[in-house]
């Protein structure tokens, strides 16, 4: 039976009255090239034949630009779109909605999101800061919700999160005197996502308090897992400063199990970063940990696979940005994935 989440919900206040009466397109874009150590062009860790990593050094490179597009209506309701030129054909949507770009409406009533956006717990609990790598290194400083939809590079403890069930995403926001809550749910209406927070001002900084819950169906993941039905609660805690910030957040997610006799696959994980900005530069550093793997899960083939073999696999890295200004920056890293493997980039960045 689906859990339907949005049965009236926010659609009562999509009564738009009045035609557009003001309207917005803004082109935006970014560059990159450099070189990556043991690093794919995506950011993901690369393997050789042997499926190990070897040492190896190769030229890293993209550009990618899109467009972000506004209008407003006579009663003074905006609406908008925003879709990257390589994303085009996910965000025509066809038979499995759209899986790029979002589109939103947005008043006084708060705002709803459709298409490749954040879920309601990763909205509010969020990442760590820490990462001024040229090609995210595998976005290993991420948390992994399950209803990102997405897979974090290609080490077996990044794919926790690979759930391509999750995504086209539906969410609503009502935010109000530093408190916001959010609820949302995947195309089928079968999830059930809320997140809550608040943001507040202390000792001359900037404090943020993320909670995230998430009820989700069963899905295959991309690497060909099988997930029965779970739950997964998040928390984060953030601060900024003029030129300093900090993050923690900690995931922990319970499945139904999936072989008989094995126990209820579950993980919990933590990951904790910060930087630090001084003239030009800013360092950073972040690091996460697998406190928690265990029970079995199966693979598309039926074959078991036992989740204790990534309990205590951690991840780390360190890196730097330099602002060369007009929107260029220098960028590097250096770290391992959850696999103990070294990965490392250097480059430059650019913002158009």
């Amino acid at each position: 039976m689906k859990k339907v989440l949005f049965a009236t919900t926010a659609f009562a206040g999509l009564a738009i009255a009045g035609v557009a009466s003001a309207q917005g397109i803004a082109l935006f874009g970014d560059a990159r090239l450099g070189l990556g150590y043991n690093i794919q062009n995506d950011g993901s860790t690369w393997l050789g034949d042997n499926g190990e990593t070897t040492d190896d050094l190769r030229a890293v490179s993209r550009v990618r630009f899109g467009v972000n597009m506004t209008g407003e209506t006579d009663s003074g309701i905006t609406f908008g779109a925003t879709i990257r030129a390589d994303n085009a054909s996910g965000g025509q949507g066809g038979t499995d909605g759209q899986t790029a770009g979002d589109v939103f409406v947005s008043g006084s009533w708060g705002t709803l999101t459709y298409g490749d956006t954040n879920a309601a717990d990763e909205q509010w609990v969020g990442d760590v800061p820490g990462d001024f790598s040229l090609t995210g290194l595998g976005d290993r400083d991420e948390t992994s919700f399950i209803s990102n939809g997405g897979h974090f590079g290609n080490d077996y403890a990044g794919a926790f999160a690979a759930n391509p069930a999750a995504r086209p995403t539906v969410r609503y926001d009502f935010d109000v005197a530093g408190f916001g809550i959010s609820a949302s749910t995947n195309r089928d209406l079968d999830d059930i996502v809320v997140g809550t927070g608040y943001t507040a001002d202390f000792g001359g900084g900037s404090w943020t308090i993320g909670l995230g819950y998430n009820d989700f169906t069963g899905f295959t993941s991309t690497t060909g897992v099988v997930y029965n039905d779970g739950k997964q609660w998040s928390a984060g805690l953030k601060a900024e400063y003029e030129n300093f910030s900090f993050g923690a957040t900690y995931v922990n997610a319970d499945m139904d199990s999936t072989v008989a006799g094995s126990g209820d696959p579950k993980f919990q994980s933590l990951l904790v970063g910060g930087s630090f900005g001084f003239d030009a530069f800013t360092l950073g550093a972040f690091y996460g940990n697998i406190l928690k793997a265990e029970g079995t899960l199966l693979d598309s083939s039926g074959t078991a696979i036992d989740l204790s073999d990534v309990d205590g696999d951690d991840t780390f890295a360190v890196t730097g940005q330099y602002d060369l200004g007009g929107g260029a920056t220098v960028n590097g890293g250096v770290g391992q994935d959850y696999n103990g493997d070294t990965v490392g980039d250097f480059g430059i960045t650019m913002a158009f």
